[in-house]
């Protein structure tokens, strides 16, 4: 299946749409012939979308305006795919992607894919040379992670495998890691194994306790450097006629990530 994000000027039946009313009313829309789509701002009839086009607008019934927008990865992350577990938020997914040097070809390792929102991130990345390899712990987690990549044409940049990166993974000389499991210290000599000399790793961690048992074991374990934590804390700033000035509101804490570069071991 081709990505969905690969974007042309042109829609078509059985794809799908943002339409974008306001930042508290965009729906991602499947285009079905003969179909209608309803919301508090009035009905749009699917036949009209397709003949106006991408990037035009279409009223509704309530003489409402929208626009008709191509979806991107992020609207998928935030209202198109099935969650079944907490994920890593898109503030922490870019600024993880950047430190970890990840682009077109690379191979990257995955432990805890759960609904594959990490993986759809990173696959969209390594294409379409590149390769993820996700391992998960739990078999019912891997099918919707599969059903999610799959809606947005990512599936065939993936493999996902059950099984616990503790005890070890196939790959090797790897160009990326990204860990999110409870016990990660646990999985060093299996990213040790399985990384290139010089490759990143990033850790998303949930608390401060973990975070300092995570530095202690990568300290003592001496293969890898570079070491360092942080917090990513997002603030929108509201724009409107009246006034600009940042939101209330926040996306504040929702992890640490630490990141770490394999080295080799002084003999």
């Amino acid at each position: 299946m081709t990505s969905v994000l690969n974007h042309g000027n042109t829609i078509e039946y059985g794809k799908e749409v943002l339409i974008y009313f306001d930042n508290r009313r965009r729906f991602l829309v499947k285009l079905e012939q003969g179909k209608k789509f309803s919301s508090d701002k009035g009905v749009i009839l699917i036949d009209d979308v397709i003949k106006r086009g991408v990037g035009s607008q279409v009223v509704t019934t309530l003489n409402a305006r929208a626009w008709i927008l191509h979806p991107l990865l992020i609207d998928y992350l935030e209202k198109g795919i099935k969650r079944v577990t907490q994920v890593i938020y898109p503030k922490d997914l870019g600024f993880i992607v950047l430190m970890l040097g990840i682009g077109s070809g690379c191979r990257v390792l995955e432990a805890g894919v759960g609904s594959g929102n990490t993986t759809m991130v990173l696959a969209h990345f390594v294409k379409p040379q590149g390769h993820v390899f996700g391992y998960e712990n739990r078999k019912e987690f891997i099918e919707i992670a599969k059903s999610n990549l799959a809606r947005v044409g990512l599936d065939k940049y993936v493999t996902i495998k059950y099984g616990d990166i503790k005890k070890g993974v196939d790959e090797r000389e790897l160009d990326a890691a990204i860990i999110d499991m409870p016990d990660p210290w646990e999985a060093l000599e299996t990213l040790y194994s399985a990384l290139k000399p010089s490759a990143p790793v990033a850790f998303f961690i949930p608390s401060m306790q973990q975070l300092i048992k995570l530095f202690e074991a990568v300290d003592e374990h001496k293969g890898f450097m570079d070491v360092r934590a942080y917090e990513v804390l997002l603030r929108e700033i509201e724009l409107s006629r009246r006034a600009i000035r940042p939101s209330t509101h926040m996306v504040g804490h929702t992890g640490f990530i630490f990141f770490a570069r394999k080295v080799i071991k002084s003999s």
